[in-house]
Order: structure tokens, then C-alpha cells, then sequence
């Protein structure tokens, strides 16, 4: 992509629209989208919002650079009218054979070799492969590194014209919170210090001297090996959901080795805040006397460890304690319980709940019409 073209990068909820609206055979045609992106901001996992979208797809992932030239299909001798013939029968994995829904994501289809792309190509463009057609319902979906990352990506002039091409950007600090960090309960360490800290999601294209964002990693900075990324971030957050037993020495190790040293050290000084938040216990048991930290980093991790912990027992003590907060901080908890990737169980227990109802009702001009419970 060139930077003429980067004010039309999108993000990842508005390709999924883009996916579901055109992605389809309707009236005979049908559009194949390829989205290249930065390392790391999340691209394969398209796929996977497509799915939760498309509840009657079925997802079938290719890692088409682990592929050689035989894996998409092979040949099956065959005899009809004493004649002989050979017709390849395509690999399993792929779900030709099923006539159901599919959602193909090709990834790294640009790394692929030659001899593995051409059969995919047909399938993108004509929805065809050694004999087998797609369901009408089906997408096709492909993806790979931005040219300027030098990662090994390239198409033909050719088959660029097969597929509507176009960049995904790395989401804002926000957008990873409310799309990916709240719904699938992200240590609430990573999320506050996220919250706090908007340059960890920068581009680093937006960053001429690399020393003006020591987070993320930046091809001319020497040495950084290592960054902020979003699949970075979620590493993260599964190593400090799992510090017991570790040092700080050792824990910092571990960050170091999937965020880099500037971040995981900022990462831990961050932490260390920790001792400002209230206990969940004292919330459930004195929620108009617990504490309700100053900070606004603090205030985020004890919003955020809520909604991962949130159960029917202590709703009412939590409603209590958030009459007491920033109303900009209820908002994002009532936004996360309210999002329908939250988990189904705890999400009925809270939105049943009478306080939950009369706080939201009482606060109608914070949310669209459509919103209001």
C-alpha cells in the first residue's frame, strides 16, 4: 500500500462489513478480499470475528506458507466409458466436499509459493477448485504483510487485479479494549496500562525517529528487537495471568522476550500501582467504603478486573461502588457487560439485575437510544 492510500485503511470491524456485504455470491459475482496490515495488529484473526458474525459458516484456516505443491489437492485415477483419466480431490481441510457455508481464510497467502498460490487464486476469483464450488454463501478471505515490511509479501500485477486489496491499520489503544480486551477478559494489568498509554498502538510509520516511541518496534531503530503489538500484548497478558511463583527478575525476563525491554519495564512500574486498588473482596463487603483510587490508570484496572470477575453474587455491592466512580468508567463497564462477545452466563446475571437496570435507565443520555436497555 502505498501512503497515498493509507487514509483508506480500515479497521478490523468495518472489513468484517466489508466481508459479510460483498464477500458472497449474489447475482452471479461475488468480490475476494485480501487485506495486508502490519506484523501482529491481528489479521488472521478476521477469520475468527467472521465466524462469531456468521454463526452457519463453518471456518477453515490455511496456513498457505506451510503448504507445498501437492498439500491443496491430490490426483485420483479414474475409469467412466473405458476411458482413463485423472482428477485431483481436494485436500479435507480445505471443506470443498461439505456444500456448507465456508469462511477460507488464506493466510500469508502472499508468502505462498508459487505452485501453492495458482490453485487458490482460481478459487478466490471463480470460486472453483479441481472441480469443487462453493457454496453461494461462502467467503474467501486472504491476507499478508504490508511491501514495506520487507517480510517476503508480493502478488503479479495480475493477480492483483483478482481481489479487492486493502490495508488493515492497527487499531487505536480503545478500539483493542473494547474489541478484543474487554470480551475476552484481558488481564486487567495490560488493559489499564494500555488505556493509560495510546502510543503502545502507534504505527510506526507515524514515527520518523524511532526514539519517539520506545514501545513499538520500528525498523530503524538498532538493536529493538521486540515491540508492542496487539498479539504481543495478548502474550503478555497471559504471562502475567500466570506470575505466581516468579520473580520480578524472572517475570520481567518473560515480557521482555514479547514486548521488549522498554515496554516490559515500563510495564512493571506501571503494576506496581497496584497497591492503590481496592481488593474485590473489600467491594463485595463494604462497596460505599471501599476505596476508589485517584489515579485514572488504577481506576481502569479496577473496572477492567470487574468485568473479568464480575459474578450474580456481588453485583449489587459492585452497582453500589459504581455510583461512587467516574461516570466515564461505569460507561465502559456497562458497555463491556453489554457487548455481545461477553461471556453469555455472567452477562444474563448482570443485566437482570434490578440495580444494573435502574443505573443504566438513569443514565440514558450516556448511550444511543438503540443502546438503552
Amino acid at each position: 500500500m502505498s501512503l497515498s492510500t493509507r487514509m483508506y485503511a480500515i479497521n478490523h470491524q468495518d472489513a468484517a462489513q466489508c466481508v459479510i456485504a460483498n464477500g458472497m455470491e449474489r447475482n452471479g459475482d461475488h468480490v475476494w478480499f485480501n487485506f495486508e496490515g502490519l506484523k501482529g495488529i491481528g489479521k488472521s484473526s478476521l477469520g475468527k470475528e467472521l465466524a462469531r458474525l456468521l454463526p452457519t459458516h463453518e471456518l477453515r484456516y490455511i496456513d498457505t506458507t506451510s503448504m507445498t505443491a501437492g498439500d491443496s489437492g491430490i490426483p485420483k485415477f479414474k475409469e467412466a466409458d473405458e476411458q482413463d483419466f485423472v482428477r485431483y480431490v481436494a485436500n479435507e481441510v480445505l471443506g470443498l466436499h461439505t456444500n456448507k457455508p465456508l469462511i477460507i481464510m488464506l493466510d500469508e497467502l502472499s508468502k505462498a509459493s508459487r505452485e501453492v498460490m495458482l490453485p487458490f487464486l482460481r478459487l478466490g476469483l471463480e470460486r472453483e477448485m479441481y472441480g469443487y464450488r462453493l457454496h453461494p454463501d461462502s467467503v474467501v478471505i486472504s491476507n499478508g504483510n504490508l511491501t514495506v515490511e520487507n517480510l517476503g509479501d508480493g502478488y503479479q500485477p495480475h493477480q492483483l487485479d483478482r481481489f479487492c486489496l486493502m490495508e488493515l491499520r492497527t487499531p487505536t489503544n480503545k478500539e483493542w479494549l473494547e474489541n478484543y480486551a474487554i470480551p475476552n477478559n484481558i488481564n486487567s494489568f495490560v488493559s489499564g496500562w494500555v488505556y493509560e498509554n495510546p502510543e503502545i498502538m502507534q504505527d510506526w510509520r507515524d514515527v520518523p525517529n524511532p526514539d519517539d516511541n520506545q514501545f513499538i518496534d520500528h525498523p530503524q531503530a538498532v538493536g529493538r528487537r521486540k515491540g508492542t503489538t496487539p498479539r504481543a500484548l495478548a502474550k503478555a497478558a497471559h504471562i502475567i495471568d500466570n506470575r505466581d511463583g516468579f520473580s520480578d527478575h524472572l517475570l520481567t525476563a518473560q515480557l521482555v522476550g514479547v514486548i521488549g525491554q522498554y515496554a516490559a519495564e515500563h510495564l512493571m512500574t506501571f503494576m506496581e500501582i497496584a497497591d492503590q486498588l481496592p481488593s474485590l473482596e473489600s467491594i463485595k463487603k463494604d462497596p460505599e467504603n471501599a476505596t476508589v483510587p485517584t489515579s485514572v490508570s488504577a481506576m481502569g484496572m479496577v473496572v477492567y478486573r470487574t468485568l473479568a470477575n464480575i459474578e450474580r453474587d456481588w453485583v449489587d455491592a459492585w452497582m453500589t461502588y459504581m455510583d461512587r466512580i467516574d461516570t466515564n468508567w461505569a460507561t465502559v463497564f456497562v458497555n463491556g457487560i453489554r457487548d455481545p462477545r461477553f461471556d453469555k452466563d455472567r452477562q444474563s446475571q448482570v443485566m437482570t439485575n434490578r440495580k444494573f437496570t435502574d443505573w443504566v435507565g438513569a443514565h440514558q443520555y450516556l448511550f444511543n437510544p438503540a443502546d438503552v436497555v
